[in-house]
């Protein structure tokens, strides 16, 4: 990745929520700036559904 690009995804949308559907496909749910956003959303939709999620850091392109 280059710097340029890195710098963009550190002003914009870092973390990604993303849930897991029972037949294995992966949705985007939510995009945030900050991991404290992403793991309060990711915290709402867990008690409002029972579905895995997981947040996906784009700058280090690994779960959290």
């Amino acid at each position: 990745m280059t710097a340029k690009k890195e710098n963009e995804l550190k002003e914009y949308n870092r973390y990604e929520v993303t849930a897991i559907s029972t037949s294995g496909c992966q949705t985007v749910v939510g995009i945030y700036q900050s991991l404290k956003e992403a793991k309060d959303y990711k915290e709402l939709l867990f008690r409002s559904q029972d579905l895995p999620l997981f947040i996906y850091d784009t700058i280090k392109q690994e779960r959290v």
